[in-house]
């Protein structure tokens, strides 16, 4: 057969919508990550500990990173055209999506800079710098989303 007729289906090309897609989904897995290792402790205290186990402000970045990635989603599907949005609306997802990292950022940001207590007997670990990367990738995103919708 020859290649007449046939239209090459393009890759999707990355957008803010798909960057901020994928910044949730990271930071929503981040959490789960171990964000906490113990440097002194009893012998039978656990050697790390998640952001999920570990403090409150991890579940609010769940919650907060699940919400930019279903705006960012969706923002997504229209600039796929799989979903068409009026311009009111896409206004308003790119702000849900800047509002939501920010929200996350700073939840992160915080126990970032401020461990749960015993703090001088833990260290940071991946996990917890992983989230804080895709959630300045979100708010970025974000940002970028909005520079677009203007």
């Amino acid at each position: 057969m020859s290649g007449r007729g046939r239209r090459a289906i393009a890759p999707p090309r990355w957008s803010a919508a798909y960057a901020g897609a994928l910044a949730g989904v990271v930071v929503v897995i981040a959490v789960f990550l171990p964000w906490y290792t113990t440097n002194l402790g009893e012998p039978f205290s656990p050697a790390s500990m998640s952001g999920w186990d570990s403090t409150n402000f991890a579940r609010g970045a769940v919650i907060a990173a699940a919400v930019a990635a279903i705006a960012a989603g969706a923002l997504a599907l229209e600039e796929r055209g799989s979903l068409v949005l009026d311009p009111q609306t896409g206004e308003t997802l790119a702000w849900v999506v800047l509002g939501a990292f920010a929200v996350a950022l700073a939840l992160v940001g915080y126990r970032l800079l401020v461990m749960p207590a015993p703090a001088n007997l833990l260290s940071r670990q991946i996990g917890l710098y992983l989230a804080t990367v895709a959630a300045v990738l979100g708010v970025l995103s974000g940002l970028g989303l909005l520079a677009t919708r203007r």
